[in-house]
């Protein structure tokens, strides 16, 4: 129960946490198979959650087995098709729990269910595949040695975030065509060591293909920076919040092959470039939002920003409180940067669902039908003021530029050009 009205509540958080959610490639799905989901891992917890939300079937997590640290975690965990993973830092006695988990697994996928696993068996904050460990392939062929006859699928999927580790971010997800592992069934019985390897590789080869991956660690800032440049060229619609296209990962991971495959020479022309642009940019106390989407700055817009200021103040007021919670508990007690954005998700999600009921059940109490009206009203108008914050960053941006000369804005705007064609020289 519990697990469906998390599901519930996650796709509607996801909606809200994110700005704009592309998940392609759905269809690749079979429904009538048993599939693990080898996923990649750059948050705590988000990457699963957002797999949840948009895969149509019941899905089992594999998750740390240290999480199930005492009956009350465990029942919940469980409750919440979580199955736990020891690692030898648990220690030993842990370990030969990991047989029971293994044959919880080979029974879920015997009944033709899914289980999804984080792949690189560890979470990086980055824009990066990191090696695939061979706990899926031994997980897939230890189902069909122990069930026989079973067309077991793995199913690669990529996820890729603008950033993240910011609220209202967008996040891009592809699912993979499936390794049917049948195949290999043949090899692993003659040399089982042979098999899972070759099966890993697959894996990791699957996965590459729908995975943004910055080849080299020294390129992190300049490749994200650029990609956001890059992003700011394209005008995206506010609905629908969930998006089939595929166009905005495809563009950003041929980009950063392009940067790949740069030699060191043509990538610090390309490094130079950029870097100079941003610093005429701060010269004029600009942004490159604002060169990108300088007609955001019209009278439609400076209407709205005008007349949209009350109910975002509103909106604010009656929203905002369970946001600043999250933002602070993820800030000043979360450590790694790979549980912020999580411990954001869930604090905020789980605090707004308390919020929101507490002054709902004040409203009946309180008998006001007024009252009832502004909780119900309470929602649209936190979205409201989401999307208002957005318009009006945009739309300063771009009053900024326009204040700017003809000259000095063509000066910004051929720097700007610089960048692309080092990009496609």
């Amino acid at each position: 129960m519990l697990y469906y009205t998390l599901r519930f509540a996650s796709n509607i958080g996801v909606r809200v946490f994110f700005r704009k959610i592309y998940v392609s490639n759905l269809d690749l799905i079979q429904d009538d198979k048993p599939i693990i989901f080898a996923v990649n891992h750059p948050t705590a917890f988000l990457d699963p959650v957002l797999i949840e939300a948009f895969i149509k079937t019941t899905v089992h997590f594999i998750v740390r087995g240290d999480v199930f640290n005492n009956k009350i975690a465990r029942a919940i965990l469980t409750d919440l098709k979580m199955i736990p993973i020891f690692r030898f830092r648990d220690g030993y006695s842990n370990l030969k729990s990991n047989q029971g988990s293994m044959d919880f697994c080979y029974k879920t996928l015997s009944q033709r269910k899914n289980i999804l696993i984080l792949a690189e068996g560890e979470t990086k904050h980055e824009k990066r595949l990191r090696p695939i460990q061979k706990g899926t392939a031994r997980m897939a062929f230890g189902a069909i040695e122990k069930y026989g006859d079973l067309d077991v699928l793995v199913v690669p999927i990529g996820v890729n975030y603008t950033d993240s580790n910011r609220f209202r971010s967008e996040v891009m997800i592809e699912i993979g065509e499936a390794i049917h592992v049948k195949e290999l069934v043949p090899l692993y019985r003659e040399d089982p060591r042979k098999a899972i390897k070759q099966l890993t590789d697959a894996i990791e080869v699957g996965m590459r293909k729908h995975v943004i991956h910055i080849a080299d660690e020294k390129d992190d800032e300049m490749v994200n920076h650029f990609l956001m440049i890059q992003r700011n060229d394209i005008e995206k619609s506010l609905f629908p919040a969930v998006s089939s296209s595929n166009e905005l990962l495809k563009k950003e991971h041929g980009a950063v092959e392009i940067i790949n495959s740069m030699d060191q020479k043509v990538k610090e022309q390309f490094r130079n470039a950029i870097q100079d642009y941003q610093r005429e940019l701060n010269y004029h106390a600009c942004k490159d939002v604002g060169i990108a989407q300088v007609q955001k700055y019209h009278i439609v817009n400076t209407l709205i920003i005008f007349l949209g200021f009350v109910p975002f103040v509103f909106g604010v007021i009656m929203n905002g409180f369970p946001l600043w919670v999250a933002v602070y508990f993820a800030d000043s007690k979360v450590k790694k940067i790979e549980f912020h954005s999580s411990m954001r998700y869930v604090v905020g999600m789980l605090g707004y669902i308390f919020y929101w009921l507490l002054f709902f059940v004040m409203a009946l109490v309180s008998d006001s039908n007024l009252f009832l009206s502004v909780v119900f009203i309470a929602p649209f108008l936190g979205m409201f003021s989401l999307f208002y914050s957005e318009l009006l960053a945009k739309w300063r941006a771009a009053k900024r530029v326009n204040s700017l000369s003809k000259e000095v804005q063509g000066i910004l705007n051929g720097k700007r050009a610089k960048i692309f064609k080092n990009l496609r020289s």
